[in-house]
């Protein structure tokens, strides 16, 4: 008599189709993207490799570090590496400082230094100092 009713809801086919062409797109476009970035990274490490010792100090790095980067396989950011690297070698200075500074205080308390400020910019500047001690004069 009468035509039974659909009970499940029509596919919208194009709908999911072009839900997966932006999908596929976006990855490709982040794929190049990556790619694009690292490529322009890798040159960035290459024209590291011109800087004098000076420079990669300042940026606390060594031309073995950065040849270390550059040697990694192409799809590696290289200036991933180069920032632990500095990261690393900063807290070693930073703790390598911190035990001279504790080494200075105890000799201090040892010998009754009287200028205690100027032993702790000697130790954080790294600059030698002349001391006056109880009764003599001595190079810290």
């Amino acid at each position: 008599m009468f035509a039974p009713i659909p009970t499940t809801r029509p596919v919208r086919r194009p709908l999911a189709i072009a839900r997966w062409v932006r999908v596929a797109a976006y990855a490709v476009a982040n794929w190049t993207g990556s790619l694009v970035r690292g490529y322009l990274n890798r040159r960035t490490a290459l024209e590291m490799m011109h800087f004098d010792e000076r420079m990669l100090k300042d940026i606390g790095l060594t031309r073995g570090d950065v040849h270390a980067s550059i040697i990694e396989p192409m799809g590696a950011d290289p200036t991933v590496r180069l920032r632990i690297l500095a990261v690393e070698r900063r807290a070693a200075n930073r703790a390598q400082a911190a035990e001279r500074l504790a080494g200075l205080r105890a000799e201090q308390a040892a010998r009754g230094v009287e200028h205690a400020r100027g032993v702790e910019q000697a130790a954080r500047g790294g600059e030698r100092r002349r001391l006056k001690v109880v009764g003599e004069d001595c190079a810290a």
